[in-house]
Parts: C-alpha cells; sequence; structure tokens
C-alpha cells in the first residue's frame, strides 16, 4: 500500500493522497479519494482518455463533474428535494439537486490499494449527514480495477441496515481521444430509445406516471458538431457503446443492471460523457422506474472502459 494511502480524512477534507495505479503493461490511472473516489486520469500508451473539462486546482476546488464520477445516490437531477441549502448537494442553475451528494466526500469508512486495483467501502449509516441526505443505511463499496487497456469499475450496494435501498445513481465518465478532430470523432451505440426532457432536463410522464419515449435513437456515425445531453432507455442486449476517430476506439461495455444512459456533449467539448445509469433521472424523487435493492441482498454494477 502506497505510503499515506490508508489515513482517514474528514468530509472536504485533504488528508488522502491521490492512489496511482499501475497495470504490467504500462496503463496507469490516478485516483483521488478526497473527491468522491473519481478517476482523474486513465492513460494507456501514454495517452489520457478521460477529460476534466476544467483545470484540475479549479475541479478541485468545487464540485464539479469529469473524469470517471460516481453519482451517487443519484445520478443527474430530482425534480424535487427536501435538502435545503446543504453544501454538500450540488444544484444546477434552476436550482435542482444533481449528481448525488459525494461529489467531494473523502470520509471513506475503509481504503485498499493494491498495484492494479483500488477500492473503499462507506458505511452510509455511520454517518449522520449522509443518513439526512439519504435515510436508507446501507453499505457501498467502489472498486477499480486497471489492466493493459483497460479499466473496470464495480459499484456493490449491500442492504443490510435492515431497509430496502433505492438504486438510482450512475457513472459519468467523460471519455475522449486526444488531438482528433470534432469532425472525425463518431459515435456506435446499441439500438436506444430516446426519452423526453422537459426544459429543465428533467424526463416528461404522461398522465399514468410512465416515461414518455419518443422513438428510437440512432446516435451512430461522426459527431459533425452534433451536441448531447440527452437520456436514453436501453431497448436491446447489446451492451457496447463506442467513440472512435484517428484510428483509436474507446469503448464502454456497460451490461445490466444499466439499463439508462446519459450522453453528454456539449458544444465545443473535447470529450463525450457516456453515462450508465440504475435509473432515468428523477427516478429517486419521482418514485418510478426505481429499482430497489431488498432487505438482505447486494446489487452489483459493473461497467468497463477499453481501448483499441
Amino acid at each position: 500500500m502506497p505510503d499515506g494511502a490508508d489515513r482517514r480524512s474528514r468530509v472536504y477534507g485533504a488528508l488522502m493522497p491521490d492512489i496511482h495505479l499501475h497495470s504490467s503493461g504500462g496503463a496507469t490511472a490516478r485516483i483521488a479519494p478526497e473527491l468522491g473516489f473519481c478517476c482523474l486520469s486513465w492513460c494507456v500508451g501514454g495517452v489520457e482518455h478521460v477529460r476534466l473539462p476544467v483545470p484540475e486546482d479549479v475541479f478541485r476546488s468545487d464540485a464539479k463533474t469529469g473524469g470517471i464520477p460516481l453519482l451517487y445516490p443519484f445520478a443527474n437531477r430530482l425534480r424535487a428535494d427536501p435538502f435545503g441549502a446543504h453544501p454538500w448537494v450540488k444544484r444546477d442553475d434552476n436550482d435542482l439537486p444533481i449528481h448525488g451528494c459525494l461529489l467531494r466526500f473523502s470520509d471513506w469508512t475503509n481504503l485498499e490499494v493494491e498495484g492494479d486495483r483500488a477500492a473503499v467501502t462507506l458505511e452510509w449509516g455511520l454517518h449522520p449527514e449522509l443518513i439526512k441526505l439519504f435515510p436508507y443505511p446501507h453499505t457501498l463499496r467502489v472498486e477499480y480495477v486497471l489492466e493493459d487497456r483497460s479499466i473496470r469499475v464495480n459499484t456493490q450496494v449491500f442492504a443490510n441496515g435492515g431497509c430496502d435501498v433505492p438504486a438510482s445513481f450512475g457513472w459519468h465518465p467523460y471519455l475522449c481521444l486526444p488531438d482528433v478532430e470534432d469532425t472525425v470523432l463518431s459515435l456506435e451505440t446499441p439500438q436506444l430509445e430516446h426519452v423526453q426532457l422537459d426544459e429543465q432536463c428533467l424526463p416528461v410522464r404522461d398522465d399514468s406516471g410512465d416515461l414518455v419515449v419518443m422513438g428510437p435513437a440512432d446516435l451512430d456515425g461522426p459527431l459533425m458538431g452534433r451536441t448531447f445531453d440527452d437520456l436514453y432507455r436501453r431497448a436491446d442486449s447489446r451492451t457496447i457503446f463506442a467513440l472512435a476517430g484517428g484510428g483509436k476506439t474507446v469503448r464502454l461495455h456497460a451490461a445490466a443492471p444499466w439499463h439508462f444512459i446519459q450522453v453528454y456533449h456539449p458544444p465545443g467539448a473535447d470529450f463525450v460523457a457516456i453515462e450508465p445509469m440504475m435509473a432515468p433521472a428523477a427516478a429517486l424523487s419521482d418514485r418510478s422506474d426505481l429499482p430497489l435493492v431488498k432487505s438482505g441482498e447486494v446489487l452489483d454494477a459493473t461497467f468497463e472502459l477499453s481501448v483499441e
């Protein structure tokens, strides 16, 4: 274990150094326990394949998303909330809570590091502030495993606190192929259904509470100036999403239980975020399309990024 890697820190503290993972073939990853266990860098062959949207010093000082961040216990926005002006809750321009409450969390119960892998465990019920925000005691475990051309991310939710636990979390990997123009980059996805969003980027539901789906979505092809901040529901069993260009491809392999995908590519961005999600945005507040980890059970959700 690297020097200092077993130290504990307080929430929003700065006592845990970044973790540096190395594969036998030279791939590297850098993970920040004090920033919600976010992966800040993933390099294969010396080439960076995840992006921070702002300089790292700015990223560290504000609750922004970038790299490979965990959005927990909810991904994207809620329609309503009881949180008030809680400092751990990030809000968007419409004052809606967004991306959970762990973006800059650091008070992990346990940290494990070994050459090519790193994991944290969080006993949710031991943190009074977390229980106020998400009143479901459980254990959360997150692990990164680095290989020569891939990085695997595993999330486990142990419903061991005597109650069912809603599962509406997600991940937000900012994928990039450096020095490849937008006009050359292309997307490839499985079959998807386009979920209608309102002006606040919240899913539209009909009078029965069902998601309004606009129909099949064909995202395949060159980016060519296209922009995205869109929600999709998986419509087939294929699991591979790809960003390709310049003779290289970054792939996201996300099988069940990732049933929803958000794609984010704002104007002028040099990244595409392909976001595996357990549930649609606002599922936790809507109480609809919301998976539950039944008391005594374990949810195990893995996705993998790879480079070809």
